[in-house]
Parts: C-alpha cells; sequence; structure tokens
C-alpha cells in the first residue's frame, strides 16, 4: 500500500513464490497481491505495470508493512510496529499448511477486533467462507488459491 492510500483492497492473493504471479491480468480489478518473497527485477517491473494497469495494490511483507499473526505475542510484535496490514491465519483448514490446526473461532475474532481495521482473514478462505467470518472483525480476506482458475 502507499502512504497515499487509506482503505486497503478487502480481496488479497498472497504470493509465495515466482511461479504465482504467472496469472496477474487474470485477476480482478482492486485486490491486492501480498508478496512473501522477493521477486526479480524484471519480475517486479512486470507486476507493477500489470497493477497501474488493474488497478492492483502490490505490497512485500516486512515489518511494518504486513505480517502473518497466528496468537497475541505476533500481533502484539505486528503493531508495536505500526504494521498497516495485519492477516490473522489460519482461519480455516488450508491445503497449503495442512498440518496447521485452524484458530479457534473466538481467539480468531478477539484477534481480529485488537487489530483493528486492518485486519485480514486468511486460511482457506474464498468469499463465500468470509461472509461466514466477516463479522467477526475481519475488514477482508487473503488467500494463495482462491483467485485461480
Amino acid at each position: 500500500m502507499t502512504r497515499r492510500q487509506t482503505t486497503p483492497p478487502s480481496r488479497w492473493l498472497i504470493v509465495g513464490d515466482d511461479d504465482s504471479v504467472a496469472a496477474e491480468r487474470l485477476l480482478p480489478r482492486g485486490i491486492g497481491i501480498l508478496l512473501l518473497r522477493p521477486l526479480s527485477v524484471g519480475q517486479m517491473r512486470r507486476l507493477r505495470a500489470i497493477a497501474r494497469q488493474r488497478g492492483l495494490t502490490v505490497v512485500a511483507e516486512r515489518r511494518g508493512t504486513a505480517a502473518r499473526v497466528h496468537d497475541m505475542r505476533e500481533l502484539r510484535r505486528a503493531l508495536l510496529a505500526r504494521t498497516g496490514l495485519v492477516l490473522v491465519s489460519p482461519i480455516f483448514e488450508t491445503a497449503s499448511h495442512p498440518e496447521w490446526r485452524p484458530l479457534p473461532r473466538m481467539r480468531a475474532a478477539t484477534l481480529a477486533r485488537l487489530a483493528g481495521r486492518k485486519a485480514i482473514a486468511l486460511g482457506g478462505m474464498d468469499q463465500r467462507r468470509f461472509s461466514r467470518v466477516s463479522r467477526l472483525g475481519f475488514s477482508g480476506w487473503a488467500g494463495i488459491s482462491a483467485f485461480r482458475t
């Protein structure tokens, strides 16, 4: 997110490797892309050009920008760093991390409400599942495979 942008997108694609960025032209307008690892200079230039054309927001996960949190300790660390985007995870079982158990519903709600308007639901999310948990205090959702066709 840029400093001028005040409202983050409500939907985010999580990109963990270079291959995941291949279909960014097919992404819906206005979503966010969270990069977990740095891309090559050429790939980043290409992604930013497409992001400008499609109205996408590109953010790299780093201290003060975005953080995935799984418990109160990680949330406290993210909030003290004034992190702009807090992803609470995992909300549901997920294929990308089958060994992780989903957070209990009220624990997820507590983390989301303490994070404030920055809380994004992550873990097995899609639009249908987000509608089930949006009332817990989340301002949006993120997924790894939810946008792939």
